[in-house]
């Protein structure tokens, strides 16, 4: 975080009265020495403790002494141990450890850590009453900074801050040129998002707002806006004429300021050292006097390189969608033609041929229309797949499917109704027309000769057809279906290799009738 000009000054005043308060202290002694008033107190704790033994002493009660002694040891922090010892050198009594803590003092008389009071018995000196106090400089980090100089230099620094930057800040605002600008003017040009800058009538800044100065590589969001003002607009290396978009020969706020006219949308081009390429928009409006006389520009720069970017990857998503689109589709129909396709013989399976059928019989029910339903069955098949094998039985079945396929017309169905029996659904045909249907795809298929046998021979394939019409009262594709099987075994029980129809009035007839020929 960079500070700016009055908290630098503030803290660069605050660290010299510091300096000035602590070289006093060392020279004149300003501030009580700690050390001092440690022994002070040291010394007048071990004179009343001295007093109180020897008159336990005294009393010649030497438990009480124990007791009196461990119970100031514990209750005083500062106290690591407590001895009373005789002229022989003898230990009487002791508190806390006494006796290993204890390290006697050079000069014998005791030092700021080690006391030694004298006690007198009978007008004699009796012994010694011998305490260790804890360091002084073994303190927690909140000890220290609770002790009275920590705390009153903490105070100190906090006050003078305080005051030195009020004064600061009151005496020197005539020298900060944003102060020209209102506060509330300025945080209001923070708050836009887009670039605002005000220049005079040649070009020095007024105001540059915190989004206009993210944008220059030099200065940062960070930048103070005494960094900016002064300077002229077209002195920026990153916003000259020569970026201009069309071949302008001057930039748009001078361009606004000659024609007192506005200019928005203003394309440009912003080349920054080690960044890519920015896409602004500028726009450009005069600032006017009561004479209309020009007095400056008012100048928005908007940043549309992340627009302009996000644009073209939105084209790009839109185009990757459009394609996979197309291939979805494609997989679809694919996908739709697999699922009511029969994989041996490419016709329709049984599904998708009663979902057909059904269709078209609502559709010729409703509009009285004709439909004609041909069910057909290859002849002795199981001789086939017996003598052959059931690879030459799914080639015929395959010969049989394309050969119904290729007689009918687009729009009729043709699907595998189960094993080697197909169904024919034909719309707007007579009976008669469709049972010469059924009789070319009988002759097609007696004329084939393409499937060959086990034994190296062609083989002779036949199959017998029946046909019924919506027109003698089926009343569903169930029912016309039913009509037309119903034929067909007739053909079969007839002989096979024929073609017979329903006649009106529920009557069986034979239409066409063929013998197989070898």
């Amino acid at each position: 975080m960079k500070l700016t000009a009055i908290p630098r000054i503030t803290l660069g005043l605050v660290s010299v009265s510091i300096g000035l308060l602590l070289a006093f202290d060392l020279l004149l002694h300003l501030f009580p020495s700690e050390a001092d008033t440690t022994r002070e107190v040291r010394t007048r704790v071990s004179n009343s403790l001295a007093i109180q033994a020897a008159a336990l002493l005294q009393a010649r009660d030497l438990r009480a002494v124990d007791r009196t002694l461990s119970a100031i040891q514990s209750r005083d922090p500062e106290i690591a141990s407590i001895g009373l010892r005789r002229n022989d050198g003898a230990l009487v009594s002791q508190a806390g450890e006494h006796a290993r803590r204890w390290k006697p003092p050079t000069d014998g008389s005791g030092s700021l850590n080690e006391m030694v009071v004298g006690i007198r018995s009978e007008q004699q000196r009796w012994g010694a009453l011998e305490i260790a106090f804890r360091p002084i400089y073994q303190r927690s980090m909140a000890q220290w900074l609770f002790s009275g100089p920590t705390q009153l230099l903490m105070l100190f620094s906090l006050s003078a801050s305080v005051l030195f930057f009020v004064y600061l800040r009151r005496m020197l605002q005539h020298l900060d040129p944003s102060a020209a600008v209102p506060e509330r003017v300025r945080g209001a040009f923070d708050a836009l998002t887009e670039g605002v800058l005000i220049v005079d009538a040649n070009e020095h800044i007024l105001l540059a707002n915190q989004s206009f100065q993210a944008m220059s590589p030099t200065l940062g969001p960070d930048a103070t806006p005494i960094e900016l003002l002064g300077k002229r607009a077209s002195s920026l290396a990153w916003l000259t004429p020569a970026q201009l978009e069309g071949g302008a020969d001057a930039t748009p706020w001078i361009t606004t300021m000659r024609a007192q006219t506005p200019v928005h949308g203003q394309p440009f081009k912003v080349t920054r050292e080690g960044a890519p390429e920015a896409k602004v928009v500028i726009n450009c409006s005069p600032l006017l006097d009561e004479q209309r006389g020009v007095r400056g520009c008012l100048i928005t720069v908007d940043d549309v390189t992340a627009l302009e970017k996000s644009h073209e990857q939105l084209l790009e998503v839109l185009a990757d969608l459009a394609t996979s689109k197309e291939q979805l589709e494609l997989k679809n129909v694919e996908l739709e033609d697999l699922a009511n396709r029969d994989a041996l013989s490419g016709c329709m399976n049984r599904r998708a041929f009663f979902a057909g059928i059904e269709r078209m019989f609502r559709e010729a029910s409703q509009h009285d229309g004709e439909l004609i339903c041909i069910m057909a069955d290859i002849d002795h098949f199981k001789a086939i797949n017996d003598n052959h094998g059931h690879a030459v039985g799914d080639e015929a079945i395959k010969r049989f499917a394309a050969i119904l396929a290729g007689c009918v017309r687009p729009g009729d169905l043709v699907g595998r109704y189960g094993g080697e029996e197909f169904c024919v659904a034909v719309a707007g045909m007579t009976l008669a027309r469709a049972t010469n249907l059924a009789e070319t795809m009988r002759q097609r298929l007696a004329a084939d000769r393409s499937i060959g046998g086990s034994d190296g021979q062609m083989l002779k394939l036949s199959a017998s057809f029946g046909v019924t019409s919506l027109q003698l009262g089926a009343r569903s594709e169930a029912d016309l279906i039913d009509q037309a099987d119903r034929a067909m075994y007739i053909a079969k029980q007839g002989g096979r290799n024929r073609v017979i129809a329903l006649e009106p009035q529920a009557r069986l007839a034979t239409s066409i009738t063929e013998e197989a020929t070898s």
